[in-house]
């Protein structure tokens, strides 16, 4: 009986030692053979699959990180002196995605406050002056960082505004702000006027 075949492939004939039968064993090698082909196949499209979700998750972080870091930034706030704590939060976190040193944190928040003010106390100074809202926009641009200050009365679209005022030569008249102080703190300052709207571009160059 031990020298028997127990397997199905083997016929068992009464009287005769058991017969291996190749073509049963065949077939099961024929489908061991192709369960296993089709496993590999799934396996490759899995893996396929999770190198092309890596490297879009890697492409879009470095693009997506370096058009953070060059793109501007806005912030809109109303034009008085309360709001300042917001403005220096917003630009500090902006320097500190930069990676820029305490020194050049503090010089470009420093000339944040100083043309922010500027703005405030030029509307303190004209009795006729109502509210405005104000647009602080941020981008990097090389070793710098360029500001734009644009103040506007309530409901000005200041998107508009800005390309506006950009395009025109507007000499600032008799409201011309006081910017000896932001001077010291910016590698340089432009302000263009056209009507109610001021518009102050400010740069400072920082590094790490």
């Amino acid at each position: 009986m031990s020298g028997r075949c127990r397997a199905p492939q083997c016929r068992i004939r009464t009287g005769s030692p058991a017969i291996y039968d190749s073509s049963v064993a065949g077939r099961f090698l024929v489908q061991d053979g192709g369960t296993s082909g089709n496993l590999g196949l799934v396996w490759l499209a899995i893996g396929i699959g999770v190198l092309v979700v890596l490297l879009y998750v890697l492409v879009t972080l470095f693009f997506g990180w370096g058009k953070w870091r060059s793109g501007r930034q806005n912030i809109d706030m109303e034009l008085e002196a309360g709001v300042r704590p917001r403005l220096d939060a917003f630009l500090r976190e902006f320097a500190g995605r930069l990676r820029w040193s305490a020194q050049s944190t503090d010089r470009l928040c420093s000339a944040a406050e100083e043309a922010f003010m500027s703005l405030v106390r030029q509307d303190e100074g004209l009795a006729d002056a109502g509210s405005r809202q104000l647009r602080v926009a941020v981008r990097r641009d090389g070793d710098a960082a360029e500001m734009e200050f644009i103040a506007a009365p309530q409901g000005t679209n200041l998107e508009e505004q800005m390309g506006l005022i950009r395009d025109r030569d507007t000499p600032v008249t008799g409201r011309e702000l006081s910017l000896r102080l932001l001077r010291h703190y910016a590698s340089s300052v432009s302000h263009r006027q056209y009507h109610a709207i001021d518009l102050l571009t400010v740069r400072v160059k920082g590094s790490r």
